[in-house]
């Protein structure tokens, strides 16, 4: 009967940590026109990219970027493909002139956008 109380107990107490949020998601909440679209703007649309038709999807206005985002499309190269040379985005074979990277702090606003429903 002890052994029981144990593992019930033990079971009880079980927590899950809290969800981490990112820094820049704990004082706002970006939107696309007020920080994400400059970041889109210098990174992906461009000639030869997302800016006529070379790559899919036309990024010069939320509405361009939008079937992108909900195919989870946008996520994955952005965010979990980002190291990658060929998939992630940007590119490591950007143009001179265009980031090949984004900075820590334009993904944690991406993430944090794309997580609160990516708002306009």
């Amino acid at each position: 009967m002890a052994a029981l109380q144990l593992i019930a107990a033990g079971c009880a107490n079980d927590r899950l940590p809290e969800p981490q949020v990112a820094a820049t998601c704990q004082d706002t909440i970006p939107t696309y026109a007020g920080q994400i679209e400059a970041i889109i703007s210098e990174s992906c649309a461009y000639s030869g990219c997302h800016l006529d038709g070379t790559a899919p999807g036309t990024y010069t206005s939320y509405e361009g970027l939008l079937p992108n985002i909900e195919s989870g499309a946008f996520r994955s190269r952005v965010l979990l493909l980002k190291d990658d040379p060929n998939q992630g985005m940007p590119p490591n074979y950007a143009p001179d002139g265009r980031p090949k990277d984004l900075a820590p702090e334009e993904l944690d606003l991406i993430e944090c956008w794309l997580d609160s429903g990516h708002p306009e």
